[in-house]
């Protein structure tokens, strides 16, 4: 979300992808037909995608952090920034969120806060970038297998309620919907992403053919058994709300394969514009399901007319956006955070030059 000098148009691209994944989930569980029992193809791979969405965010968010080296104050007015971007986001669908409820966005403000103490083995190179990773894996892993409760119970309602300022300090660092725990580990594997050379493959590859034989296994594991595979919340091999032990494996093992195709097959020039001004779609996005959230009770829609109405809906915000960052580049969430950072510093070096006087 967070944007610098320098494009990379791959980099660009996946943020790009990450935003649209995520209006395309939203979108989904805000037109799903609950009552129906039918099941698609295409609500597979919504689904499926959409399970990416967060974990790539936050990978690339952590990508970014290592690249920006930013001072206190740039971390303050960022980390600041985003936390009114949630409360405005929370404000504009009261139909999900609580005014204070934690979010996505504030996870990214705390990881941006807690920065230095995370990423400092990596930075410093106290470790080497897979000594790194693996380490904070092994951590964040054995934590969420062995100690699961720490997480809260699986159920949404719980983890948007904030009736008080300890649920909501819980929430942010472990019982939220995007708690710092176990989701800092995404952001420790954008950031080791980030010193790995382009070319050096090989670990990725290990990597991923290890995730995808594991997940593999635990799909056939529950298919012979009759059990769930994989569900937001509820009784599941792989759960989204808590983000368990194989959900993180499985996740880490998508965004892997979503950054080697976008890295090396995919540029297009729409999404990498979507990608400039992610934050700004990632907030607006939510505005027309206050008015729209149950449109498709009252038309009873199928669930293939939900699926294809949210790839629809999916598809109009990226091409929304890429136009009006075309047109009107400076006009988003991004530029008035930049705004911001500039204003403060000058009026930071103004005092400064006043107290040398």
């Amino acid at each position: 979300m967070l944007n610098h000098n320098k494009r990379i148009l791959h980099i660009d691209a996946l943020r790009g992808l990450a935003v649209l994944l995520m209006v395309m989930v939203h979108a989904a569980a805000t037109w799903n037909p609950y009552s129906s029992a039918q099941t698609s193809v295409l609500a597979y791979v919504v689904s499926g995608l959409g399970g990416l969405a967060a974990p790539l965010f936050i990978t690339l968010l952590g990508w970014g952090l290592l690249r920006a080296n930013l001072t206190h104050q740039q971390r303050v007015i960022r980390a600041s920034f985003l936390f009114v971007c949630q409360f405005l986001v929370n404000i504009i669908s009261p139909h999900l969120f609580e005014p204070f409820t934690p979010g996505v966005l504030s996870l990214m403000a705390l990881l941006i806060l807690t920065e230095p103490i995370w990423i400092y083995p990596l930075r410093q190179g106290r470790l080497s970038a897979q000594a790194y990773f693996l380490s904070i894996f092994a951590a964040v892993l054995t934590l969420t297998f062995l100690a699961p409760e720490i997480q809260g119970v699986s159920s949404w309602n719980a983890r948007v309620s904030t009736h008080s300022t300890v649920v909501f300090v819980e929430h942010l660092v472990l019982t939220g919907t995007y708690p710092l725990h176990p989701w800092v580990l995404f952001a420790a594997f954008g950031a080791t992403i980030s010193t790995l050379p382009s070319g050096r493959t090989r670990p990725a590859v290990t990597f991923t053919a290890l995730g995808l034989t594991y997940s593999g296994l635990l799909l056939f594991y529950a298919w012979k058994n009759n059990l769930a595979w994989a569900l937001p919340s509820g009784t599941a091999l792989l759960t989204f709300f808590p983000a368990n032990g194989p959900f993180l494996i499985a996740s880490l093992t998508g965004v892997t394969l979503l950054w080697a195709l976008v890295s090396t097959r995919l540029h297009a020039e729409w999404l990498a514009l979507t990608g400039r001004c992610s934050l700004t779609v990632y907030v607006m996005h939510f505005l027309p399901f206050t008015f729209l959230h149950e449109v498709d009770e009252r038309n009873g829609w199928s669930l293939t007319q939900s699926m294809l109405v949210t790839l629809s809906y999916t598809l109009l915000w990226g091409l929304l956006a890429a136009y009006w960052y075309k047109r009107y580049p400076s006009r988003n969430l991004e530029s008035l955070m930049r705004t911001f950072e500039k204003r403060f510093k000058g009026r930071r070096q103004q005092f400064a030059n006043q107290s040398d006087e």
